[in-house]
């Protein structure tokens, strides 16, 4: 009889123990959400240095990426999304930034988005509560968006667990926002000390690069959504540089034949993404072209675009800033618009005083300038 009991005991707590062990093979961060564990993540980025790092590959982000969800409100065992950056360097730290990659609830615009985020440093010490602004003054959307805490952490040791926590602190029940990609600059991700104006210019042959059609393909929560459609579905270019130095500015010249009746208003993006991983993203607008041949052919218009992605000496930082220039450097480029008239990434350039395309001299390239 005792025997028997002692049997019962044991299975009893075999049969506990097996249950605590389903329960912790099913424990998920509070943004998995049931319905989407089994759809894949990015690769995570390397540390571009010791004071810069992104948290995803973006040249890795695939098709149908999970959802990482910002809460809302306080309903979650989480109230906040918290992203983790190990740093270095052991720099006595001067600001620290955060660049966002943020899609809206579906069905919302950008500017409808109620966020807030604070950093908080390996001690413990936390900033305010700071707005997200997912929309520039400009009214574009704002796909790499920056919060600054410029003087909460001044005089700590850059090392260890650094922390991004956002939330949406308005319980309106209009859908959760997810989270893409973000980084993480300490002293605009360069070391003290640094000078010069180093800088390299690579271009792209018609031999070695992807030139055609600009693939199209749209977001279902916003339409440059590439945790939606894949970075794989988008053109892709590289550019290999061999100097070294931080970046500060990327100068990016391209070519395009746009239909004449959406010439300069399509939908088209560039996504540019360092070595590591960090990313940039653009739109082809009236205001960056530097040259234009229109009716070139009929119902296409031929333009060259120039675009400078760099910081405002007491605005917004690039999120590329503090790149190392070394390695390769990829260009992606994807229309949203979806409606089969295409963009066609070309090796022409426009030439306005002459009136027509000159071949081959309108190659993509890349211009890096930083320090050294």
């Amino acid at each position: 009889m005792l025997g028997d009991a002692m049997r019962k005991d044991s299975l009893i707590l075999l049969l506990v123990l097996t249950v605590f062990a389903l329960m912790g093979a099913d424990c998920r961060a509070p943004w998995e959400d049931d319905d989407v564990k089994d759809r894949p993540l990015p690769d995570r980025a390397f540390a571009s240095s010791p004071l810069l790092r992104a948290y995803y590959d973006t040249r890795t982000i695939p098709e149908e990426m999970r959802d990482l969800k910002i809460p809302e409100g306080t309903t979650y065992d989480k109230d906040e999304l918290t992203i983790q950056f190990q740093m270095g360097g052991s720099a006595t730290v001067d600001e620290v930034r955060t660049h966002l990659y943020i899609m809206p609830p579906k069905g919302k615009d950008m500017g409808d988005v109620d966020l807030i985020c604070r950093c908080v440093a390996p001690d413990g010490t936390a900033s305010s509560w700071k707005g997200v602004n997912l929309v520039l003054a400009s009214d574009a959307e704002n796909l790499q968006a920056e919060v600054g805490f410029l003087f909460e952490f001044d005089g700590m040791n850059s090392d260890g667990n650094w922390r991004i926590q956002i939330k949406d602190y308005l319980d309106d029940k209009d859908g959760r926002c997810v989270m893409r990609n973000a980084s993480l600059h300490i002293n605009r991700g360069e070391a003290a000390g640094l000078g010069g104006s180093p800088t390299e210019t690579q271009t792209i042959s018609a031999a070695a690069g992807n030139y055609g059609i600009v693939p199209e393909a749209r977001g279902e929560r916003f339409k440059m959504d590439i945790g939606w459609f894949g970075a794989k579905r988008m053109l892709r270019n590289e550019f290999t540089f061999t100097s070294s130095f931080f970046v500060r500015q990327a100068v990016l010249e391209l070519s395009v034949y746009e239909p004449t009746n959406a010439s300069g208003a399509t939908e088209s993006w560039f996504v540019l993404v360092a070595p590591s991983g960090n990313w940039h993203i653009g739109l082809l607008t009236n205001e960056e072209i530097i040259e234009t041949v229109p009716e070139v052919a009929t119902g296409l218009d031929l333009l060259t675009f120039q675009f400078v992605i760099d910081s405002t000496p007491t605005g917004l930082m690039s999120n590329l800033n503090g790149e190392p220039s070394a390695g390769t450097w990829t260009i992606y480029m994807v229309d949203t618009l979806k409606d089969n008239q295409y963009s066609t990434l070309t090796t022409d350039r426009a030439d306005t005083a002459g009136g027509a395309p000159v071949p081959n001299t309108g190659v993509v390239s890349l211009q890096l300038t930083g320090v050294s």
